[in-house]
């Protein structure tokens, strides 16, 4: 699938090793260095963007329990009642 963005060339400086690692990386997942780095960028994006101050982990988590919504105040007062009153 083409994109209708524009691109422009990028030059990096990383250590060696990185640069390797990330060769080895994508060639085993079948993706190109600027696609991986690219997509690395959108995640953060993604993440600076996000309504909540959430870890990584907890993004991936969320909504995992279908038909359940929890607020920012459930989980306060679930980490309350745990800690506070245990």
């Amino acid at each position: 699938m083409q994109s209708t963005l524009s691109k422009s060339k990028l030059t990096l400086w990383i250590r060696n090793d990185t640069k390797n690692f990330g060769k080895q990386w994508a060639k085993k997942h079948n993706e190109s260095m600027s696609r991986l780095f690219s997509n690395y960028l959108l995640r953060l994006r993604k993440i600076e963007e996000s309504s909540f101050d959430t870890t990584p982990i907890v993004n991936r988590l969320s909504g995992v329990i279908k038909g359940k919504r929890v607020t920012r105040e459930d989980y306060k007062k679930h980490l309350e009642e745990k800690y506070l009153n245990a």
